[in-house]
């Protein structure tokens, strides 16, 4: 089972592209535009970990926050806070304060969410790569050419001039 994150967060734009980057990323997405309707997801969804904005309408980010906290049934769930106005000193005293795990700015790499989620709920699920068997995998049609006695560097010398043969 994919482990679930909720993202609240009133910008459409940045709500699609989380979608698609955690999506790929092999985790479950469900989102909301608001800090009242997030509470409600998050109450009926009950995901690993929320990422949310600071700045919300109908509640804001850190009230959410101080709601989810407030309840034993999401001790465990992990909060990252994100924000393009708040800046770092004014983060850190969340996190200290234990509303939030974690937080980051706007806007930032995807790369960066990434490993700050991986930290909290781990990887999410690969997706799984289908392959044919080894059998069933064409072969190019070769020719063993062992000769007897012949290192594996006679070999590859032969090959680097056949190569630099054949751009001419």
């Amino acid at each position: 089972m994919a482990k679930k994150i909720a993202i609240v967060d009133d910008d459409h734009i940045i709500q699609e592209s989380l979608q698609e980057l955690l999506g790929e990323a092999g985790y479950a997405v469900s989102v909301a535009a608001d800090g009242a309707s997030g509470f409600d997801l998050i109450d009926r969804e009950k995901p690993d970990l929320l990422l949310a904005d600071i700045l919300l309408p109908r509640l804001h980010g850190i009230a959410l926050c101080e709601k989810i906290r407030a309840r034993d049934d999401f001790k465990g769930m992990a909060i990252i806070l994100m924000t393009g106005v708040y800046k770092d000193v004014n983060l850190r005293m969340y996190v200290h304060k234990g509303l939030a795990d974690d937080f980051i700015e706007k806007p930032f790499r995807d790369k960066d969410l990434l490993l700050k989620i991986e930290r909290f709920i781990g990887p999410g699920e690969e997706k799984a790569l289908v392959q044919p068997p080894a059998q069933a995998v064409p072969q190019p049609d070769r020719q063993e050419r062992k000769t007897p006695g012949r290192s594996v560097a006679s070999e590859l010398d032969d090959l680097v001039s056949w190569a630099h043969g054949k751009k001419k």
